[in-house]
């Protein structure tokens, strides 16, 4: 090969190779921004996997709470289904406890039962639940009523109208019982009580000897709150009502 020929041919891959740079060779600025892209996504996975398991955590608590709220619902219906079915036994005629004297004061101490000066509505609400209980209805009575005149607008006074037309309901006082109720539905109407107390009220007007009004107010609880324990226990005692009329 001609000499000049040899150094135009090595000229010309000298030239190619300066014109097309290795990968080694890529701008810093390029392989920088590439590094930091896969940084990047790298952490936004990062933190996908703690979200995840934060939710699966939430939702782990509210599928506890869920099942607590259930128990605790439960426990109420059964503790109010109890007493309704005592309270109820009275009012058929089983023997009441003879008034408090000086004589009968060891069986106050022997139920636990005593009257202490209440310092808050809770426990003024609480003493008279506990009277109720040990079936020491004139206390309890008393109790109530001593807790409306000093929180008429407290935390309890609904359930304590509730309960006093009960004690006079289980006493075949139902004039008494049934302004109790009454005070329930219309002075409260969005309280709980307000399923029980108008279920109750039907069974007032059944004793009065008014079924027409009984019926409406046991029709009324189904209709106004037909998931409720009162709705059913409504629609049984209407249906003896009706098979008696029959």
């Amino acid at each position: 090969m001609p000499v000049e020929e040899s150094i135009q041919a090595a000229n010309s891959a000298a030239t190619t190779s300066s014109q097309s740079p290795l990968p080694s060779q890529l701008p810093t600025a390029q392989a920088a921004e590439i590094n930091a892209g896969g940084s990047s996504l790298s952490g936004l996975f990062y933190q996908l996997q703690l979200l995840q398991q934060e939710v699966q955590e939430l939702r782990g608590q509210l599928e506890e709470q869920q099942y607590l709220l259930q128990r605790l619902q439960k426990g109420q219906q059964d503790q109010y289904l109890d007493l309704d079915q005592r309270l109820a036994a009275l009012a058929a005629g089983q023997p009441q406890p003879a008034p408090q004297t000086a004589d009968s004061q060891t069986a106050v101490v022997a139920t636990g039962v005593t009257a202490v000066g209440a310092a808050t509505e809770r426990e003024a609400y609480t003493q008279a639940i506990e009277f109720m209980r040990a079936r020491q209805f004139d206390e309890s009575i008393q109790g109530f009523q001593q807790l409306i005149i000093d929180y008429p607008n407290g935390q309890f006074t609904p359930n304590a109208f509730y309960w006093l037309g009960e004690l006079f309901l289980a006493q075949k006082q139902r004039e008494e019982a049934r302004q109790n109720f009454m005070q329930v539905i219309n002075l409260y109407p969005d309280h709980q009580k307000v399923p029980d107390a108008l279920y109750k009220l039907g069974v007032v007007y059944q004793g009065l000897g008014d079924d027409t009004q009984a019926l409406e107010y046991l029709q009324r609880v189904q209709d106004q709150h037909s998931q409720s324990p009162a709705a059913a226990l409504a629609k049984k005692y209407a249906e003896v009502m009706v098979k008696g009329v029959e």
